[in-house]
């Protein structure tokens, strides 16, 4: 924030999935439903600022920040103490997508500077202490227990979400509670369609391919994934194709992540592994796992 030349960091989050980890981050709130804004000063204590109707919503005593409100326009609030702060320049993470219209439109009025932040915050917190990593190996734990679970169920003739249930009750048995995202790419000959949706209650034939997505974090708010294709028929010839890519994709990449390589590098090689088998990549590298 010093280096930026930041009076102060307005951290939004809200309870769409993915939203609101940097609220939970930034001080040990964790949004249940709607939305808040941590107000982290340069110099001073942090406020936690809720918006009016949610004021009894979540664990208000959990959060190691004590200093909470719950004004009626929280960006109006905002820019009242910014202004008698005499603050020049904000930082905003999450200003684009997260941030509710009405508070920006109060923020937009202040002489202050707004600064999009997004991009130096998720570098900060891509470092990961070993206390963190702990409880991204606890989250992984508990997502691979889940998926042995879904595996255990697999049987022809059981709808998708009939499948995907056992996973999920782990998952809240070990305490990831609502923070997950668990859907499925289907298809019947062997293949799946592509696009993920929402695991329902199409009965399943032995030839279907299914890649369940199991998305989740732990009680410490790591966010994980995992996935394995289930098949009980023979593959088509895509997705034989596509199974002999990926081993050689993850062994190059493997070979590649060392400490001091760039990620982008990483990416590289992956992509140019499937497209010397006749594919090219439609999402994220991290998707490797999904096989």
């Amino acid at each position: 924030m010093a280096t930026a030349g930041l009076d102060a960091l307005i951290i939004c989050g809200n309870q769409y999935a993915g939203f609101e980890g940097a609220v939970f981050y930034t001080s040990g709130f964790e949004i249940v439903h709607r939305y808040v804004y941590v107000l982290l000063p340069l110099a001073g204590e942090p406020t936690l600022v809720f918006p009016r109707e949610a004021r009894w919503i979540g664990d208000k005593a959990k959060p190691w920040v004590k200093d909470q409100v719950w004004p009626e326009v929280p960006g109006r609030w905002i820019r009242d103490r910014a202004e008698q702060s005499s603050w020049k320049r904000v930082g905003v993470y999450g200003m684009n997508f997260i941030m509710a219209v009405r508070d920006y439109r109060e923020l937009a009025q202040a002489s202050m500077e707004l600064v999009p932040f997004d991009f130096e915050f998720d570098m900060a917190r891509a470092v990961k202490s070993e206390e963190e990593l702990i409880e991204v190996r606890d989250a992984m734990d508990i997502i691979v227990e889940g998926f042995w679970a879904l595996v255990d169920a697999y049987e022809p003739g059981k709808t998708e979400a009939e499948i995907m249930a056992p996973a999920v009750e782990r998952f809240f048995a070990c305490g990831a509670g609502p923070h997950m995202m668990n859907i499925v790419l289907s298809g019947t000959h062997g293949q799946a369609e592509a696009h993920f949706k929402v695991p329902g209650k199409r009965a399943v034939a032995a030839d279907d391919l299914l890649l369940y997505s199991l998305e989740i974090t732990g009680a410490g708010g790591y966010w994980v994934e995992f996935s394995r294709p289930l098949l009980r028929g023979k593959p088509s010839p895509t997705t034989q194709k596509m199974a002999e890519a990926y081993p050689e994709a993850l062994e190059a990449a493997r070979k590649l992540m060392r400490p001091g390589e760039l990620a982008s590098s990483v990416h590289r090689i992956v992509a140019e592994t499937f497209a010397r088998h006749g594919f090219s990549l439609r999402r994220a590298t991290c998707r490797l796992q999904r096989t």
